[in-house]
């Protein structure tokens, strides 16, 4: 018989994470939350209840791996992007707050379109967004991973979506007759020399091909830029994240102003973070 109190157990998740997580606090909550399938009201009112054992074996597992460094994410297999609840697991990037940033660029600066092309479909969390947003009538979602395309699926199912096409494929060779309103990705932008360098988190549980082109980090903007010529509508946007300041030189020298007219937008470090592109009419 297990004699730890709902309260034991918050203290005792206190005492590992608050060694390594400025958010502990937080933390210990929504893993225990998870455990118990429980909201943080019922988690205040019953304090001094006892926990069965297996929930808190479980519980207790669940704080051992996030004290390693385990992203949270992958330890309670989900993440909210743009308030939708998103399954995550090993085989995807986990989606990051600043993405949502391209959501909101979408609302302010673009508007709704018809027909959009999404690249890199991880866990379906963009074109999801952007058919629950009401941003889009038809999404064809690209993704050259298996395990990204069936996680997407069974995320769009979940959240019933309808207007989503996912296809396995990679976009370097995909064959399409289509002209799209807007192309939107979060390519992998990081060039393989910094991967080395990169937070420990990152480099062990994000996958590699989610995170470099194995490259200098800007092969997919160049792919887009030609890509664009034959499959982007006049007047038709293009939305892309990238990774650090320096690559808005070199992004700068891919799109020529003679095609495009663009702007770089910010996220709220103030650090340059996606570029919008808005095709010529002439």
């Amino acid at each position: 018989m297990n004699n730890t109190t709902i309260d034991d157990a918050i203290k005792e998740g206190h005492y590992y994470l608050s060694q390594k997580f400025s958010n502990y606090k937080n933390e210990t909550i929504w893993i225990l939350q998870n455990v118990l399938k429980v909201d943080l009201s019922d988690i205040i009112l019953n304090k001094h209840k006892l926990i069965k054992k297996k929930n808190y074996d479980k519980y207790i597992s669940f704080i051992k791996r996030r004290y390693q460094a385990e992203p949270l994410q992958h330890i309670l297999n989900s993440v909210l992007f743009y308030g939708y609840e998103i399954k995550v697991n090993k085989n995807v990037f986990i989606p990051r707050p600043e993405t949502e940033l391209m959501i909101d660029v979408l609302k302010s600066e673009v508007g709704f379109k018809n027909n959009v092309l999404e690249v890199g479909t991880g866990t379906g969390c963009i074109p999801i967004a952007l058919e629950l947003e009401k941003l889009a009538d038809y999404i064809l979602s690209v993704d050259i991973q298996n395990d990204a395309i069936r996680l997407a699926k069974e995320n769009a199912k979940n959240l019933k979506c309808s207007r989503i096409f996912f296809k396995n494929e990679s976009i370097f060779d995909l064959s399409t007759n289509k002209k799209f309103d807007l192309i939107i990705s979060n390519p992998p932008y990081i060039s393989l020399k910094e991967i080395p360098n990169l937070e420990y988190q990152v480099s062990l549980y994000d996958p590699l091909n989610a995170l470099t082109d194995y490259s200098d980090g800007l092969n997919f903007y160049r792919f887009f830029n030609d890509f664009a010529n034959l499959h982007l509508k006049k007047n038709g946007f293009m939305l892309f994240e990238f990774g650090i300041k320096s690559q808005v030189t070199e992004l700068k020298k891919i799109f020529s102003k003679k095609i495009y007219d663009y702007k770089f937008i910010n996220d709220l470090n103030n650090s340059p973070r996606l570029i919008l592109l808005n095709k010529k009419n002439d």
